[in-house]
């Protein structure tokens, strides 16, 4: 497997962030892509749409995640994030063998996916979860034909809209993190307690039903509530960090709170395939060695 994070690319990264953040401010870093300029909230943009209601004035979501801290739940067949993640948004698991590995693919949905990884065979392993990078010039909206993958503005969470996805799986060519998945039948996971009533629900988000659909992570919405997504709230190790990036921090379940712009810049942060261009909105803290 390809390395995700070498140390250089790590400490390049992460040079370039705090050069960014210190010379534009934290919003400027954010919004300083010309093709997504920073705008307000457009009722016209999001009539009609599925969880257009939703969102929180003055508010941009966003990652950090703690290389140094995951342990890739190896005490566990399946990682707690990704099993909170499934549970919370009925996802199919039934594609899973004995010992968690992964039988049948078009039947196992992992919207957050941890994976091990050995950059070389002298250094050490280290665990890398990977959920939606919730861009901000995000290549799945740019693609899809329907609109159906759209960006809600306000907040400029990157969603789906099930009644619109017409099942052409463009968005999923279109996105490098492959963190799109595709529904090839009616959820197997309909008949369980609570389903009906979380779908019709306004919240969480991301409960499919239908199949020839596709569907992603999006940081599930909870944010509304004053919750934290499923993830975070599951790690044992605190390693997930979620907040409002323009308020320039982030939490963890712990109640551990960072600085955004003070801990990428101290810890040499970098954000996941820098050279797409997408401006992700998940940071990483790498796993290197003092």
């Amino acid at each position: 497997m390809r390395p995700l994070m070498s140390k250089r690319h790590a400490l390049k990264a992460g040079a370039f962030v705090a050069t960014v953040i210190a010379s534009e401010g934290l919003t400027g870093f954010l919004t300083m892509d010309r093709h997504a300029p920073a705008f307000e909230r457009d009722p016209d943009h999001d009539m009609e749409r599925r969880y257009a209601q939703w969102y929180i004035p003055n508010a941009m979501w966003g990652m950090i995640i703690d290389l140094s801290k995951c342990d890739g739940c190896v005490d566990l067949a399946i990682p707690r994030c990704t099993a909170a993640c499934q549970e919370g948004h009925f996802l199919p698991t039934s594609g899973y063998g004995p010992n968690g590995e992964i039988e049948d693919a078009q039947m196992v949905h992992e919207y957050i996916k941890v994976f091990k990884v050995q950059e070389n065979s002298w250094s050490e392993p280290y665990f890398f979860p990977r959920p939606c990078q919730q861009c901000i010039d995000p290549p799945c909206v740019h693609v899809c034909p329907v609109a159906a993958a759209w960006q809600r503005s306000g907040d400029r969470m990157t969603l789906v809209e099930q009644e619109r996805c017409i099942g052409c799986r463009l968005c999923m060519a279109g996105c490098p993190y492959e963190v799109r998945f595709f529904h090839w039948e009616e959820n197997p996971r309909s008949e369980d307690p609570g389903f009906k009533e979380a779908f019709e629900m306004e919240m969480p988000f991301s409960i499919n039903k239908q199949k020839g659909v596709v569907a992603k992570c999006d940081f599930c919405g909870n944010q509304f509530l004053g919750k934290l997504p499923h993830c975070v709230a599951s790690c044992h190790k605190g390693a997930l960090y979620f907040g409002n990036l323009l308020e320039n921090a982030v939490t963890n379940n712990f109640g551990e709170t960072l600085l955004v712009d003070e801990t990428i810049s101290k810890r040499n942060g970098m954000r996941w395939k820098e050279d797409e261009g997408t401006k992700p909105r998940v940071f990483y803290l790498p796993a290197l060695k003092e």
